[in-house]
């Protein structure tokens, strides 16, 4: 590439990377298979280090991993000396360098010798990590060649140094379900260096004193120290996202990544190269080597959001991959063997999918291990005026105001039951300081003082939450009969079906197929279920149909 692209468009390439909203992990994975569309490279690696100097989060292009299975980060002496200098390295010839006796195998190429070029990682002058590449050996290469190159690459290692300070700040700043305030550390933490911290025993960034609440956090802390598979459920917008982060953070692999793919949002395709990667010309567009989410995750955590929207075909890949722990890219034949702690989400009944052949059943019992079930901010009594505070807080930083609520406002916000839960409340606190015409938030400067909030609508169908009541393990209405068959068009409609409180679903069952003269059909209208959902519970229970 021409000097002027490298500097330009390569930066700018770069830079079009890294102001994504992905993760940092996925961000400088993306950086890394870049570069070789800018540069003659063989390998490469971006490598971020703790406080303590052993790398925390590793990038790779080329760099195999060691058929033991073991951590292995290559060029580590060469990478120990670029933090320790704090500046750039440049080895022409990697046999005749001593940085390089221990891996002199694996790093000579199969055509010759190699070229190692290795830049810091600078952010207000402090040295976060390093980014190298290495080539096969050019006798032409200039000194003006590598001036060029290593002015380009520290370039691009200090654009991927701010990104990855950002993400320390917003980690910290971040507060999407209730976060008070940064971690709080007792008195006599504050003495000790990080290394020798105990685990966090609190989960200080989730607000909220409800009891349904409290019973979702004290299951976190119990299942965080295990590495068994979760599977949160609940309504869209009770922050299955930011427990699944609890999880991590709480568990022995938080110094690991954490990384998250929502599968809604992605075709089959895509999706399995997000999850497994793909190797250089695997398809149209694949320019270069890329690592998928579970390669990303090897050590640390992976979400799988809305994981009940993945089509039929995929669920069987994915299943490989739970059980064995092994994948291929995609275009690939080499095995991988990864360790991932999964965690799943999901608004979907899985149950009555898995009874309609949508999901298959094995795979939802791999990742139902430890179902966890986010109660909605309806059933979390005296959690939204602290909530919306906290909202309105944060709306005051980011907007230098200096707004509040009256206690007749905070009374209004508590008697609404927002069916899009936490999302909707934060949603409403900033419509509602947008608006204000003062400096303090009163009932009449709320929509639904004023006819113009519709969110009511969505309420009705809030009151039906996932595994209310069952039959056979299949979801259905606790409101029954659903629908009347009068008026349905079907002659001597059996009328509505009371049901008794101490009914088994077996009697349930036999009392509803009674109600419809043993027609399936009709059995399936007052349960509020399908005729397939209903004739499989019949088999299950052993009731045969009557013929009259």
């Amino acid at each position: 590439m021409h000097k002027r692209d490298l500097g330009c468009s390569g930066l700018y390439r770069i830079s079009k990377v890294l102001i994504t909203s992905a993760s940092l992990e996925i961000k400088l994975a993306n950086v890394i298979n870049t570069l070789p569309a800018l540069l003659p490279m063989r390998r490469g690696a971006i490598v971020v280090v703790g406080a303590e100097g052993e790398p925390e989060t590793t990038a790779t292009f080329g760099v195999e991993p060691p058929s033991s299975g073991a951590r292995h980060i290559a060029a580590k002496a060469a990478i120990d000396r670029i933090v320790a200098k704090g500046a750039p390295l440049v080895v022409p010839d990697t046999c005749r360098s001593e940085l390089f006796q221990d891996e002199l195998q694996s790093i000579v190429s199969g055509t010759g010798l190699v070229t190692f070029i290795g830049v810091p990682m600078k952010a207000d002058q402090e040295t976060l990590g390093t980014l190298w590449i290495d080539r096969a050996k050019d006798g032409a290469a200039t000194r003006t060649q590598f001036e060029e190159e290593v002015r380009f690459l520290s370039m691009v290692a200090n654009l991927a140094a701010r990104a990855v300070r950002l993400d320390g700040h917003e980690s910290r700043d971040s507060r999407p379900i209730g976060e008070e305030g940064d971690r709080k550390i007792s008195a006599g933490d504050k003495e000790l260096p990080e290394p020798t911290r105990q685990r966090p025993t609190r989960i200080d960034w989730i607000v909220g004193e409800s009891p349904a609440l409290r019973q979702v956090v004290e299951s976190v802390k119990v299942v965080a120290q295990t590495n068994s598979a979760v599977l949160l459920r609940g309504e869209s917008g009770t922050g299955k996202e930011f427990f699944a982060k609890a999880i991590h953070e709480l568990s022995p692999r938080r110094k690991k990544p954490f990384v998250k793919l929502n599968c809604a949002a992605l075709s089959a395709g895509v999706l399995e190269s997000e999850l497994f990667g793909h190797e250089k010309g695997a398809f149209t567009g694949a320019i270069s080597q890329r690592a998928g989410r579970f390669e990303l995750a090897d050590g640390g955590t992976l979400l799988l959001d809305e994981i009940g929207e993945i089509s039929p075909a995929f669920q069987a890949k994915l299943l490989r991959v739970l059980q064995e722990g092994e994948l291929e890219r995609v275009g690939g034949t080499k095995t991988l063997k990864v360790d991932v702690r999964l965690i799943c989400a999901t608004n979907k009944d899985l149950e009555t999918a898995v009874a309609e052949g949508e999901f298959r059943a094995d795979l939802y019992y791999r990742i139902n291990v430890v179902p966890l079930f986010l109660p909605p901010l309806r059933e979390r009594n005296g959690d939204i005026p602290r909530l919306a505070k906290v909202f309105l807080d944060r709306f005051n930083r980011e907007n230098n105001r200096n707004l509040e609520f009256t206690p007749a406002a905070l009374e209004i916000l508590s008697r609404c039951k927002f069916p899009g839960n936490v999302r909707e409340l934060e949603n409403c606190v900033r419509r509602t300081a947008t608006l204000a015409r003062s400096g303090t938030i009163v009932p009449s400067d709320f929509s639904c003082q004023n006819a113009q909030c519709f969110s009511s609508m969505l309420g009705k169908t809030a009151d039906r939450p996932l595994g209310t009541h069952s039959l056979n393990g299949l979801t259905m209405s606790r409101r029954l009969p659903v629908e009347s068959p009068v008026g349905l068009g079907y002659p001597n409609s059996p009328g509505d079906l009371t049901v008794a409180p101490n009914l088994t679903n077996r009697e349930l069952l036999i009392s509803a197929m009674e109600k419809a003269g043993w027609v399936q059909a009709k059995a399936a209208r007052i349960l509020g279920l399908t005729p397939r959902q209903v004739g499989y519970a019949l088999r299950r229970h052993g009731i045969q149909v009557k013929k009259i």
